[in-house]
């Protein structure tokens, strides 16, 4: 039983970690200037640009959007548990 319950709480840890690293990734891509360094070495196509704004953009957010759900859904799943075992 407590083996069940140490795997059960390693991976919750290990699921707040990788939200804590996409939070962390996103507020990291935001403050430097990444956009900026990616344009320079890419080509100077026209279309290149958009390509790169668009590229980053949604890894940006996707970082965001992924640490956020994690962490909220975690949260919600574990006061169910808890307020469900009361």
């Amino acid at each position: 039983m407590t083996l069940n319950l140490n795997k059960r709480n390693l991976k919750i840890i290990r699921l707040y970690a990788i939200s804590l690293v996409c939070i962390f990734c996103y507020f990291l891509m935001a403050h430097y200037n990444v956009i900026l360094v990616l344009t320079e070495k890419w080509g100077k196509a026209p279309d290149s640009e958009f390509t790169i704004l668009l590229f980053t953009g949604l890894i940006q957010y996707g970082f965001l959007a992924v640490g956020i759900c994690i962490f909220l859904m975690l949260t919600f799943l574990l006061i169910k548990g808890i307020i469900k075992n009361d």
